[in-house]
This record gives structure tokens, C-alpha cells and sequence, in this order.
């Protein structure tokens, strides 16, 4: 969503979220669900679910990948 402005506190859509991520709006909601994306309900409908923008900013950084460590064992011959 190029137009949106970027102030702490501000507000977005679910749907309008997964737009601006590129991912489907169940992805977030499975985030949602699991905690890692806090979600606020609208003071004017409160059908509608809001995400901060911040949170979404968060979610796009890289984080580093876990390897599985092999233990002396578990090498291959």
C-alpha cells in the first residue's frame, strides 16, 4: 500500500494488511491466532480487525534461520 503514511500508532485492515504484505488474509490470522501479531478491534465496527502498522514493519524483518544441529551420531557416512 504505497499511499499509506507512516506514523507510530497508526492503523490498518486485516485485509488491507495481507494486501500490503502479499501474503492471504489467513496467513495473518493464523499469526493472530499464534500471538505473534497483536490485532485491535474498530471503535466504529466492530467486525472490522485492525493491526498496527508497526506490527506489520516488524513482521517483514529477517530473522535468522534455525538450523537443526547434528550431533556426532547423527552424521552421515
Amino acid at each position: 500500500m504505497g499511499q499509506r503514511e507512516d506514523r507510530p500508532g497508526q492503523f490498518i485492515g486485516l485485509l488491507a494488511a495481507a494486501t500490503d504484505l502479499g501474503c492471504a488474509p489467513q496467513t495473518l490470522r493464523k499469526r493472530v491466532r499464534s500471538g505473534d501479531l497483536p490485532v485491535f478491534s474498530n471503535p466504529l465496527d466492530r467486525r472490522c480487525r485492525l493491526v498496527r502498522i508497526a506490527d506489520l514493519d516488524r513482521l517483514r524483518q529477517p530473522r535468522p534461520i534455525r538450523l537443526a544441529s547434528v550431533g556426532p551420531g547423527d552424521a552421515a557416512a
